[in-house]
């Protein structure tokens, strides 16, 4: 099974992710993905400091999209924080919202540029797949081949919606009250999702690519 969580190098601000087939993944590298500024402190790992990947993103759908080697993929995207809400009316309402635009994970922006990218891809195959043998043996035709790929993918956002209670300090509210309320809501999402029988079919389109919300295809 693979396993993998995101940290930021302090040092350099760059984002990292331990990947069990790169790493041999300890405590240190899950402590360094909650690693969260200020409440906790950096996590030194093999000499460098880490803080919380979600600082640079919450969760890295990009790294699974990426990954190789590219296979049909049915992904389920869990997103604590929504990049969508009400405009604020005071300070505490301006925080709060601010922390959801900054851990939010650009979701929907990381899909989009996702589908273009495997519009292209699919694209490439298929006329390479039509090219004749002097053509395929050109630089050109070898860097299109190695981008290539007719796999398909289905991303599926369960994007938690904050209620107005929960306020700034929602980033490090750990109390048993409020994780029975997440698991609750997270829980009921993923069944109404679930109801949904398009989720789970393969995409047909010519992209490849299928997402789904359930805020945007209508709550029930």
């Amino acid at each position: 099974m693979g396993f993998s969580v995101g940290a930021v190098n302090v040092r350099t601000g760059n984002f990292v992710c331990f990947d069990n087939t790169n790493h041999q993944i300890g405590p240190e590298h899950v402590m360094a993905s909650g690693s969260l500024p200020p409440g906790f402190p950096a996590t030194e790992i093999e000499g460098e400091q880490y803080w919380d990947g979600g600082l640079v993103s919450n969760t890295p759908l990009q790294w699974v999209l990426d990954t190789s080697s590219r296979k049909d993929t049915l992904a389920f995207q869990v997103d604590l924080w929504s990049a969508r809400g009400d405009f604020p009316r005071n300070l505490l309402e301006s925080e709060a919202r601010q922390k959801d635009i900054r851990f939010s994970s650009r979701t929907r922006m990381a899909t989009d540029q996702f589908k273009k990218q495997q519009l292209l891809r699919r694209a490439a195959a298929k006329l390479l797949a039509q090219m004749p043998k002097d053509l395929l043996q050109t630089p050109e035709a070898e860097v299109l081949a190695a981008e290539a790929d007719e796999k398909v993918y289905n991303v599926i956002q369960l994007i938690y919606r904050s209620k107005n209670y929960e306020g700034t300090s929602k980033d490090y509210q750990f109390s048993r009250g409020m994780m029975e309320e997440h698991w609750t809501a997270g829980y009921n999402d993923a069944v109404r999702t679930l109801r949904h029988p398009e989720v789970l079919q393969r995409p047909n389109g010519r992209d490849g690519f299928f997402t789904f919300d359930l805020a945007r295809e209508g709550r029930e």
